[in-house]
Formats: C-alpha cells, structure tokens, sequence
C-alpha cells in the first residue's frame, strides 16, 4: 500500500468515526445539520445557475435549463432549510411504506415456501415480521425510528472507520519491504 493511499485511509477512516460518533451522540442534531447542508448546497448550486444562465458571453446553442434548474435547485433548497422537520417524517413515511409493502411479500414467499416443503421458511418469515414491524413504527411514529436508524447508521460509520483504521495501522510495518515480481 503506496503513503498516500495509506493518509488517505487513514483521514477516511478518522472523518468516518467523528460522523459516527457524532450521529451515535447526537442522532437529532446531526440528521438536521444534513438536511441543512444539503439545503444549503441546493441553495448555492441553484444561486449558480442561474447566475451562469445569465453571465455568458456565448450564445450556446440547443435547449438550456440554466434558469429552469436554478429555480427548482433555489426552491428545494429553502424547503429543505424551513421545512427540515417535514422532510424527515416525510422520508420515513415513504421508507415505511416500502418495507411493509417487502415484508407482506416476503411473507406470502415464507408462506409458499413453507407450502412447497422449503426448510428455511421460518427465517423468511421471522425476518418478514420485524421488518413489517419496523415499517409500521416508521409509519406511524417516524421520529423516533429515524433516530434509532440514525444512531445505527453512526455506530455503522464509526465502526468501519475503525476497522478501517485498524487494517491500514496493521499493514502499516511492512510497507515498502515487500515487492511483488508477476511472471
């Protein structure tokens, strides 16, 4: 492993475990903060656009969107930045209708497996069910199943920032010493 792929996982690795950490500590403060980012970057993107629209000299030929796509990306930026709170419930509400709708479709598949003499219908079906339980809570309680999934996703991205870390720390001794000759 070459020095600069090493820094640069190694500064992957500690910028993974600090989200990580973060979304673990803060799981409400931190989703926010992305919502606002992203906001903040629609906002700006679409800012630019339509500057750029306007700021050429050349008359470019063929359709353009400039003005179209900077009031859309303008538009969505201030939504995401007033209405943070509307976009996370509406998120989970779309994410729990999708794992109800998989889970009731992995269950009749559990049931028809089950029919068909299948031996592993029972993990199909205990599977199914905690999905199906967990599409209902995003459904019907958002907040709180965003905040678990986001504490999960923290600890997801702080764990691999270790591992990761770990590994290039590991393989760090040897580097330089070895040489691979193909034939």
């Amino acid at each position: 492993m070459t020095k600069p792929f090493q820094k640069t996982l190694i500064i992957t690795a500690v910028i993974y475990m600090v989200v990580g950490l973060l979304l673990v500590i803060w799981p409400d403060t931190a989703r926010q903060i992305v919502i606002y980012a992203i906001g903040a970057a629609a906002l700006l993107y679409g800012g630019y656009r339509i500057y750029d629209y306007f700021a050429r000299k050349e008359n470019l030929a063929g359709i353009q969107i400039g003005v179209a796509l900077g009031i859309a990306c303008i538009v969505l930026g201030l939504f995401l930045l007033f209405k943070a709170n509307v976009v996370v419930s509406l998120l989970a509400a779309v994410i729990g209708v999708a794992i109800i709708v998989d889970s009731v479709l992995r269950l009749q598949i559990a049931l028809n497996l089950r029919l068909a003499g299948g031996s592993r219908w029972i993990v199909l079906t205990v599977t199914a069910l905690v999905m199906l339980v967990f599409g209902i809570l995003l459904l019907f309680n958002p907040f709180s199943a965003i905040r678990v999934a986001t504490i999960v996703g923290g600890a997801s991205l702080l764990a691999d920032g270790a591992f990761t870390l770990w590994g290039v720390l590991q393989n760090s001794d040897g580097t330089g010493k070895r040489t691979v000759t193909i034939r």
